[in-house]
């Protein structure tokens, strides 16, 4: 029973990164590659829950155990998203870093609250420490949703040649600085040891909120200089539309003029019956009217 129930919890666990990893990606993905991409996120789960009963059952409740699922558990759930969210692979590893530094220090936090309670930390409490995980997986998901969503707000990884895979590989290095650090420790006992230990991962997230809102800093104000050259070239284009508007009020007020002065002439040829005049005066503003520019367009 203690077998399948921290089995249980190590696969709730591991579906939670996986959609913390699928928040980024979900305004890119329709409805319809969602829902295949988490049935067969639920699919995998359930041979998942049964390798990490058969692995918990066959080795026990240690340390190792405990290394070797979250290790190596979350592959075949970033296998998946990598498949169904194809053609973003730098980002994918960003994700994943981050994600992994951020379980990373959930597993830190639930391990310090059960050292303050126990004055130690045993293979006997490692369930303790993985519902303690959810809690405060539960208790800071406000903020770690508003994270997650944000996480790649630009292009720049799949735009930027240069910084692409510089970028996408920062946070798994600090991970695996992390697991480097405490691949051959079984336990730290002293509170002291596990708050040097996520003080890394605090400082990586530290750094990355400077960064993100320096850029967003940086995007708003581009946005801005755009809109206030929008605004200035839609100005000038108002006024050359009101400039040329007012030359042609102008010109059809100097058009209206000589076409009454021309009727006068008319009305006043026609009273006397001089109908060759008339001719003459209509072919010279036939004439006049054609070596216009607006006519010959």
């Amino acid at each position: 029973m203690l077998a399948f129930s921290y089995a249980l919890l190590v696969t709730i666990i591991q579906l939670a990164g996986a959609y913390m990893r699928y928040l980024p990606f979900r305004q890119v993905v329709d409805h319809d590659k969602a829902t295949v991409l988490w049935r067969n996120m639920l699919i995998w789960s359930i041979f998942g829950l049964a390798i990490n009963f058969a692995v918990t059952h066959t080795l026990g409740v240690t340390m190792a155990t405990y290394k070797l699922l979250f290790f190596f558990g979350m592959t075949p759930y970033v296998i998946i998203s990598i498949i169904l969210i194809p053609r973003r692979l730098p980002q994918h590893f960003f994700v994943l870093g981050v994600q992994a530094l951020y379980a990373f220090m959930l597993h830190s936090s639930s391990g310090m609250i059960l050292t303050i309670i126990y004055s130690t930390m045993t293979a006997r409490l490692l369930p303790h420490e993985l519902v303690i995980w959810i809690f405060l997986f539960l208790l800071i998901y406000p903020w770690g949703h508003k994270l997650f969503t944000s996480l790649l707000p630009d292009d720049q990884l799949a735009s930027d040649a240069n910084l692409r895979w510089y970028i996408a590989l920062l946070p798994l290095s600090f991970y695996v600085g992390c697991i480097i650090s405490i691949s051959n420790v079984t336990f730290l006992p002293e509170l002291s040891d596990r708050l040097s230990r996520f003080a890394i991962p605090l400082f990586f997230f530290i750094i990355y909120a400077l960064v993100h809102y320096d850029s967003a800093e940086r995007q708003q104000h581009q946005r801005l200089m755009e809109n206030r050259e929008r605004l200035t070239r839609q100005r000038e284009n108002l006024k050359e539309h009101t400039k040329l508007m007012q030359e042609y009020e102008q010109a059809i007020s100097v058009l209206r003029h000589d076409m009454r002065h021309s009727y006068r002439i008319i009305y006043a040829l026609l009273e006397k019956g001089d109908y060759d005049s008339i001719k003459k005066h209509i072919s010279a503003q036939k004439a006049m009217l054609e070596n216009t520019p607006e006519y010959k367009k």
